[in-house]
Formats: C-alpha cells, structure tokens, sequence
C-alpha cells in the first residue's frame, strides 16, 4: 500500500529517466568517448544543412536542365550523325575546373539561312583537356532537326555519359542526405543531438554511480 509524504529510497529510483522527446543515446555516447570526436553531423546547425540542400539542388538542375536532353538525344541518334555542310560552328569554348571538369559550348550557324539565330550547344566532360579539337557539326539523318558537335555526339559520348551520372548522382546523394539529415534530428539542436547530449548525461551519472558503490556497473 503506497505512502504519501514518505520519500522514495535511492535504491528503488530510477535515476535514468529521460523525456519521451530526447532519449539517452549511451551507445552514442561511449562511441564519442572512446574515439575522442564529435560526429560531423553533431556540429553542423539546421541553417548549413539548408544551405547544403540548396546547393546540392541547385548543382542538380544545372546538370540536368542544359545537358540530359541532348545526352538523352545523342545515345537515341547514335551512328546516325553525318557531316552537315550547310552549317557552321561560329564560336567554341571549354573551360576546365580543378583539372578534372570541362564544360564546353559552341554555337552553330545556318550558312543557308545567315539570319537565323545561332544554335547554342553544351556539354560537360571529365578528365579532358577540351582545347585544339577540330569542331565539326554533324546532321542526323534520322532526324535532320537533329544537330550536334561530332566531337561531343561520338568521340565523347561515353565520356558524357559517366560525367553526368557520376556529378548529378552525388547532387542528388547530397540533397538525399541532407534531407535524411533533418528528418532525423542529426544537426545542433535536433532531436539526435538532445539523445546525444542525455546520453552524455547518462553515462556520466552511472560513472559517478560505480565510483560511488564499486559493486555497481555501467
């Protein structure tokens, strides 16, 4: 039969109650003791993980918006590409990032029809140097709509290809992570951060317990 007023002996509390909202994380805990190192996700606010997020979107949609159309049209006109003498490439530049990314573009004239406006031509390639080739537009004739750079639509179709999907598979790897990030609270303040900082707690209060009755463990 419980006793009002009589408080409750030391051995019978529990002294490892935590909010619903923040439980104690002790694994957490020991693995930043034992290795001496915060995690990464443990010292980064919500505001660089939005940031983060809007960049990794951003990088995504500028592979994506200028370059899957043609890379999807040239795989499609594959072996079909011709030489397109009535045309003319008025303009041509690369400019390699980090030694590793080139991005290119070039723009092609109608000799036929001098008064149209040029078409606008881009591609992103890794590992190339993009500089001294010779620019040749080429024609489907599959698809006579369909013009290209004979250099980019077959010499470097394959390189194109692995470009793309390695730059917007690891954008799009990054938003992935940063959105799995803030749903599961891994940021300063976030709920994975409160588990981490009660575990500390934890842990420390069942130390002081064991120093203080030896016969006590972790």
């Amino acid at each position: 039969m419980a006793e009002f007023g009589k408080r409750k002996s030391a051995s019978t509390a529990n002294p490892y109650s935590r909010p619903a909202a923040a439980p104690a994380d002790v694994a957490a805990a020991v693995a930043v003791v034992k290795t001496g190192r915060l995690p990464y996700w443990a010292q980064v606010g919500p505001l660089r993980i939005i940031f983060i997020l809007l960049a990794a979107a951003g990088g995504f949609w500028f592979m994506v918006l200028p370059y899957a159309g043609e890379l999807i049209r040239d795989h499609r006109l594959a072996g079909t590409w011709q030489p397109a003498y009535d045309l003319q490439v008025i303009e041509g530049k690369c400019t390699r990032y980090n030694f590793v990314v080139t991005i290119c573009g070039a723009r092609i004239k109608s000799l036929a029809e001098p008064d149209q406006t040029p078409l606008a031509i881009g591609y992103v390639m890794a590992f190339s140097g993009g500089g001294g080739e010779i620019l040749v537009p080429v024609r489907s004739t599959v698809d006579p709509s369909a013009v290209a750079i004979a250099y980019a639509a077959e010499t470097k179709l394959l390189n194109r290809t692995l470009t793309f999907i390695v730059l917007a598979g690891a954008f799009a790897a990054t938003f992935l992570a940063g959105v799995g990030a803030l749903l599961r609270g891994r940021y300063v303040g976030g709920a994975a951060h409160r588990s981490l900082l009660a575990g500390f707690e934890e842990l420390k209060a069942r130390v002081e317990m064991a120093q203080a009755d030896p016969r006590a463990t972790l």
